[in-house]
């Protein structure tokens, strides 16, 4: 059977993500490959100097209230 994250259905742009540690990551820009079976989300990520990182929806842990949680750190790409 299909695994199918927890926060697919409800989760959209400008969500809130956070890492492990709870440092901010920043917010849902997007999806990949689309929003209908993504495998990764685009988060944005600073205010003058953005970022964009990818983070694989395999990696996501908890979702509520708009904010996804929990993120290991190692399972973000684009970092750095």
């Amino acid at each position: 059977m299909l695994w199918i994250p927890p926060f697919t259905s409800g989760a959209s742009k400008k969500d809130k993500v956070c890492a492990a540690d709870d440092a901010d990551l920043g917010k849902v820009v997007g999806f990949l490959p689309d929003a209908a079976k993504p495998t990764h989300l685009v988060v944005e990520k600073g205010l003058l100097r953005k970022q964009d990182l990818r983070v694989p929806v395999s990696a996501v842990c908890n979702y509520a209230d708009g904010t996804i949680s929990d993120v290991p750190k190692d399972a973000i790409e684009g970092a750095g």
